[in-house]
């Protein structure tokens, strides 16, 4: 299988060197000095090594020199050469340039050899201060991947001339520093190590480890928050292989090892370290192989921002209604949010329409009434929370799917603007009014019902606006940047005055290349930067080779981290890839081509299959937890759960105006669901990419005899401190308690006199197993009054030999009826005030705490 991979460059500094630390006698550049002419034939490509490319503004010159008899002399122009560099290795770069007149223009660049334009994709770049003398610039690289890339030399400067010479491109024996780590570049073998099974090996300062556990405790470290890095690399996807660092009082934090050809460094962020020690180590099963070097702890900044890994469950009840079932690996049917969550899914995206139905999308196709509405997303805002998960809660402002060729404007305003007669600056006040008053007001409504998202995004993929309608046919709001920005920041405002502590995301298609969007930078430039938090991108391997890129070259993670870094830099926000999209077969369930035709630049790597999405999910991750200091904060997946629906063509991506007929489901190939609705491999890239926290989850399954209790109010008292959650259709529950300081919980129910002690486990974030068995439930009481007769309904779940009794009291608290062993009762109204209901056993003991319902 043909392998090209693109990595990027990191920890980039400034420095002043230590010659004896240089290989000086290796330079990796030719005509380091400049007594050889330029290459003119590169096109801004820097094709191959040897040389440098001289594009534009750029000349050999005699006037200046370092040393030798030339030098370099750029005026408002790039020199660029291309040198292919190893992971796991330090390189220094340096240069002497000095300028007609002082300036601060000039670029010294690391560029995305990979690119098809190395020119614009820098990966390390800094300003250099120049002067009328000679000077010496220094850039220490840590190359984390090995692969291509291009050193330039910019000077945009056209009224002053900038002269480089005696330019040196050297490995550097940067001295290792485990930061605590024992013989962590295994320069002593395994010594400082244990290895629990399995077999390793030591060669070249390398340990290669299979089917086992290596690891050691890190001791005197100062309190604190630390990230753990390596330079590994493992041979298989399948199985699993992780980095970890697992502290006291937290869940173990962890980061897949990807698969790759060469080694390349993965880093486990945010490891919260409170009583000075650290376990760190390697985990592996099924067969892979790992190599592993350079491990290392340094201390992070405090940020305890969770990685985020999730998806939208937008269309989950529309699946649900059409019959769909979602099913653990083993086969047993389950929720699929009790499913994702258990796999480490912790983001629910939920995007909300306004009145979508027939008559109500683009003119030629609509979407099902009653689906993606606000009854239905408060609804799925609960289920989620419910499950444990956080929310990006995305407001379309339509009734239809929106995006870069549409933005249908909601059925309902578009009446009032046409009757209003609005256009121009009218209309976008009006909108702008429009878009603040339902962004306040279903944000109340969720604060109501105790869902507050923890991130709102202002609209999708609005790249060339919002409320447009179509591109062809629009209102005027098209591709208008002004326009764009305050309609945005009227959402922003919104969410702001409505729910503070729910961070706006502002979102554009184009991941990895994010500035061919002019429309959405010039918005950006142009909004009140303290209204938004974090600047989201869509990036799928098969559509960035088609709408991202020039010349459709494929765009790889590298780009995504690369562009990220870019605007990070100009912005000083967090990032978030906010829909991404693999396909685990080749085809559809119905044998045609799904949306995502190919899998881009991944195409030739991981190919189509379940291993090759977890393959490009496990480097996606990996890569983004190393974005500038931790500042991508997640990843979100499209569609997840939108899975197929066996042939009945009733689920579909939206349904013909002509006919009413439902067009395919295009995304059954790439959910995390397979045909079946089994989970697939994709799943265990979540699982195995977890986050130090002080909290845990505990998961079980309620049932009342043989039979599970649904939809039930659970009130889990773990370590003596009471925790609210419920169960779903299926009897499972999700609770998020505490980190036990101690390692072990007690927990008991509302439901049952059973007490389970379970330890917290040393590797993952869940303590499964929590069933809970109760004799009887009572889940609701309703009354109604009629005619002088109060008749009574109990709603609830009772083994056999169980004692039920329906008391009505007058409004004295004086008993004024009773029944038992019946789920309906009547009473006279003159003497029933309150009615209560007990369920007890055979010897009269409350099986559950009594309900009581009044009269009103």
């Amino acid at each position: 299988m043909k392998r090209i991979f693109n990595y990027f460059l990191a920890a980039v500094m400034l420095i002043t060197l230590c010659p004896a630390a240089v290989h000086a006698d290796t330079n990796l550049l030719a005509n380091a000095g400049f007594e050889e002419e330029l290459r003119t034939d590169g096109e801004w490509h820097f094709p191959s090594p040897g040389g440098w490319y001289g594009e534009d503004g750029s000349s050999i010159t005699a006037e200046q020199h370092y040393e030798g008899a030339s030098s370099l002399m750029i005026n408002d122009g790039t020199t660029g050469q291309r040198v292919s560099l190893e992971a796991g290795k330090t390189y220094m770069l340096s240069a002497f340039l000095k300028a007609d007149a002082s300036t601060d223009k000039p670029l010294m660049t690391f560029s995305d050899g990979a690119n098809e334009w190395p020119g614009s994709s820098h990966v390390a770049q800094t300003a250099l201060n120049v002067t009328f003398g000679w000077q010496k610039f220094t850039l220490e690289l840590e190359c984390t991947s090995s692969k291509d890339y291009v050193i330039t030399f910019q000077n945009w400067d056209s009224g002053i001339n900038v002269y480089v010479d005696s330019v040196t491109l050297c490995e550097y024996d940067a001295p290792y520093d485990g930061g605590g780590v024992v013989n962590g570049d295994f320069a002593g073998g395994t010594d400082g190590w244990t290895l629990d099974g399995g077999q390793a090996e030591v060669s070249d300062n390398i340990i290669t480890v299979s089917n086992a556990r290596l690891y050691q405790t890190v001791t005197n470290l100062e309190n604190g928050v630390y990230n753990l890095s390596a330079y590994a690399k493992t041979d298989k996807i399948s199985g699993v292989s992780y980095l970890y660092g697992k502290t006291a009082g937290h869940t173990m934090a962890s980061t897949s090892v990807p698969m790759t050809d060469t080694i390349q460094k993965v880093v486990v962020p945010n490891i919260i370290v409170e009583d000075g020690t650290c376990d760190i180590g390697l985990y592996t099963q099924g067969g892979a192989e790992v190599s592993l070097t350079n491990v290392s702890l340094s201390t992070a900044e405090d940020t305890r921002v969770p990685f985020l890994k999730g998806g939208e469950i937008s269309k989950l009840t529309y699946v649900e209604d059409k019959d769909g079932k979602f099913y653990y690996a083993d086969g047993t049917e389950g929720d699929a949010l009790q499913i994702m969550a258990e796999n480490g899914f912790n983001l629910a995206r939920i995007r909300l329409l306004d009145n979508p139905g027939k008559g109500r999308g683009d003119g030629t196709y609509y979407l099902p009434e009653g689906y993606m509405t606000e009854e239905d997303c408060l609804n799925l805002a609960k289920r989620a929370k419910d499950k444990g998960m956080q929310i990006m809660f995305s407001i379309a402002y339509s009734d239809y799917w929106v995006d870069a060729d549409k933005q249908m404007v909601p059925h309902a305003w578009q009446e009032e603007i046409d009757a209003l007669g609005l256009s121009g600056e009218e209309l976008v006040s009006y909108l702008e009014k429009k878009v603040y008053d339902y962004t306040f007001d279903i944000l109340k409504k969720l604060e109501a019902q105790n869902t507050i998202p923890e991130y709102v995004s202002i609209g999708n993929e609005v790249q060339v606006g919002i409320l447009f309608n179509k591109r062809d046919d629009n209102n005027g709001l098209y591709n208008n940047s002004a326009y764009l920005a305050r309609l945005l920041e009227a959402g922003a405002k919104a969410v702001k005055d409505a729910s503070p502590d729910s961070k706006v995301v502002l979102h554009s298609d184009n991941g990895g290349n994010l500035y061919r969007r002019g429309t959405f930078i010039d918005a950006l430039r142009k909004m009140d930067r303290s209204l938004f938090d974090v600047i989201g991108v869509s990036y799928y391997p098969y559509w960035s080779s088609k709408t991202a890129s020039p010349n459709n070259t494929p765009l790889s993670i590298d780009d995504v981290v690369n562009d990220f870094t870019k605007v990070i830099n100009e912005f000083d926000k967090d990032v978030i890839i906010m829909e991404t999209g693999y396909n685990w077969a080749e085809l559809r369930g119905d044998n045609y081509e799904g949306q995502l035709q190919d899998s881009g630049y991944y195409q030739d790597i991981y190919g189509e299959s379940r291993d090759g999405q977890r393959a490009f999910l496990t480097e996606l991750y990996s890569k983004m937890k190393q974005v500038l200091g931790g500042r991508c904060i997640g990843d979100l997946y499209w569609d997840p759960v939108m899975i197929y629906d066996g042939g009945k063509y009733v689920i579909g991506w939206a349904i013909k105006e002509d006919g009413d007929w439902t067009d395919a489901n295009v995304v059954s190939n790439s959910t995390i669901f397979d045909f079946d609705g089994k989970e697939v491999a994709g799943q265990q890239a979540m699982k195995y990419n977890t986050n130090s926290s002080d909290n845990i989850i505990i998961t079980g399954t309620v049932r009342c005899g043989d039979d599970i209790l649904e939809n039930a109010d659970v009130i889990l008292t773990v370590n003596g401190t009471e925790y609210k959650t419920s169960t779903d259709k299926f009897g499972q529950y999700i609770a998020s308690v505490p980190y036990p300081e101690s390692g072990t919980f007690s927990i008991s129910s509302n439901l049952s006199d059973e007490t389970f002690e379970k330890d917290a486990p040393y590797d993952g974030i869940i303590v499964d197993g929590v069933d809970i068995n109760t004799r009887g439930y009572i889940r609701d009481v309703s009354m109604t009054e009629e005619n002088g007769i109060v008749r009574c309904s109990v709603d609830y779940e009772a083994e056999d030999g169980t004692l039920l009794f329906i008391s009505a009291f007058d409004e004295n608290a004086l008993l004024s009826g009773c029944s038992v062993n019946t789920a309906d009762a009547e009473f006279n109204s003159e003497s029933t005030g309150q009615v209560k209901v007990y369920l007890w056993d055979e010897n009269m003991v409350p099986l559950c705490d009594a309900m009581t319902a009044i009269i009103k």
